[in-house]
């Protein structure tokens, strides 16, 4: 059905174009805005904020405080770590880089008037948080005029100079983006770029898709953390109010925004806190024996054989099922194989195929062992013979393996 409400296209055209006025978005700036709202109902002081007047703009900054030793869900702080004031965090989470203090670090999260991000899209509520004397300090910066952006990315910039490093939750591809290109069109050079940076979608998507399949925060809180939101708002739902806001003056949600967002960096400092921790600790201290196998694959793909080899060795001491202790196996085989630890490799690569004949790459590192490095024609004929060659092109490879060997064993003969 066409779209007949000529404000709502007036705000599509006025993101795509990257003209954000309440005229282009089709809002009358000298509208009087409904009075019909009780006293600090629905707007940023509903919420404890309070205005502040930038040099070129004004703004509403809300301070809240999360103590680290208050539980966040069923995950405390205080037994991850000792001290969170004495704790650091690798950037990259490879640990290629520095370890940077957690006092330190910014952890920032936007909430925009559009969920894609591109031309014209602002984030009209920055949430910035860090540890200070007085816990886990969280300052929300509210824009309650387009016009007034560059007051607000004003304050931001000033919190981002004093930043040993940011941390986000998809940050890479959607808010520091999102706010870089807000700064050059307001002429802010601020950087904050050049910071390190750590986006933990990328590694949990690396240790715990396989497991959580969504990788979204509000799984990550559910799943990994046992933290449940009451009454969260939908992230689809909240450019909506604010586009209420601008319209009324108020939203009777715009509470619900604020706290969605503050919900958001809290879980990100709490997040990393743990994931650092428990990747990180020699050995890993990751419950789940699934995540301390993924775990071990992430640090194989990262060319590093002590760490993986760490998680693997810790996946042991769990229960585990056939199907994990095979992955165990087979994971190991293949990181003393390039370690040039052939025989240790040939020992995991036998569990493999004792254990399951249809893994035939496990019978192919065992026929190739056997053949070129211990000149054992029939070894590796018989490991082959011993596999599941029943179709698939993998199969077929094994199968053309068979038969070289059968008439390479007839010539030495």
């Amino acid at each position: 059905m066409p779209d007949r409400d000529p404000n709502s296209m007036a705000r599509r055209l006025a993101r795509i174009t990257g003209n954000l006025t309440p005229e282009a978005l089709g809002l009358d700036r000298h509208a009087e805005r409904s009075t019909k709202r009780p006293v600090d109902v629905g707007g940023p002081e509903s919420v404890g904020a309070v205005r502040e007047k930038g040099r070129r703009g004004e703004y509403w900054r809300r301070s809240t405080n999360y103590n680290p030793n208050d539980p966040w869900g069923e995950t405390l702080v205080s037994l991850i770590c000792d001290d969170p004031y004495s704790a650091d965090i690798p950037i990259p989470f490879d640990g290629s880089g520095e370890r940077v203090p957690l006092r330190d670090c910014l952890f920032v999260d936007c909430e925009t008037t559009g969920l894609s991000g591109g031309v014209g899209t602002v984030s009209f509520l920055t949430a910035v948080g860090r540890l200070t004397a007085d816990g886990f300090t969280v300052d929300q910066y509210f824009l309650p005029d387009l016009a007034e952006e560059a007051g607000k990315l004003d304050a931001l910039a000033n919190r981002f100079a004093d930043a040993g490093a940011l941390v986000t939750y998809n940050g890479a591809a959607f808010d520091l983006p999102l706010i870089e290109s807000r700064f050059n069109f307001w002429r802010i050079d601020s950087g904050f770029r050049d910071s390190p940076h750590l986006d933990l979608l990328h590694p949990t998507r690396a240790l715990f898709k396989g497991r959580i399949i969504e990788c979204n925060l509000g799984n990550v809180e559910e799943r990994l953390l046992r933290f449940a939101r009451i009454e969260d708002l939908p992230g689809a739902e909240v450019p909506e109010v604010y586009f209420q806001y601008l319209r009324e003056g108020f939203s009777p949600r715009l509470h619900a925004v604020f706290e969605h967002n503050r919900l958001d960096v809290v879980s990100l400092f709490v997040y990393a806190l743990w994931l650092s921790t428990h990747a990180h600790a020699l050995p890993p201290t990751f419950a789940d024996p699934d995540d301390l196998i993924a775990l071990a694959r992430f640090w194989f793909r990262k060319r590093n054989p002590e760490a993986a080899l760490a998680a693997l060795s810790a996946a042991e001491g769990r229960v585990l099922g056939r199907e994990q202790l095979l992955q165990v196996h087979e994971l190991r085989g293949r990181i003393l194989k390039r370690e040039r630890l052939y025989d240790d490799a040939h020992e995991q690569w036998e569990h493999v195929a004792n254990g399951e004949p249809t893994r035939t790459e496990a019978a192919e590192e065992l026929a190739k062992h056997l053949e070129h490095r211990r000149r054992d024609l029939d070894g590796a004929l018989a490991a082959v013979e011993a596999a599941d060659r029943t179709g698939g092109a993998a199969y077929d490879d094994l199968e053309r393996r068979r038969r070289r060997l059968l008439e390479r064993r007839a010539r030495a003969r």
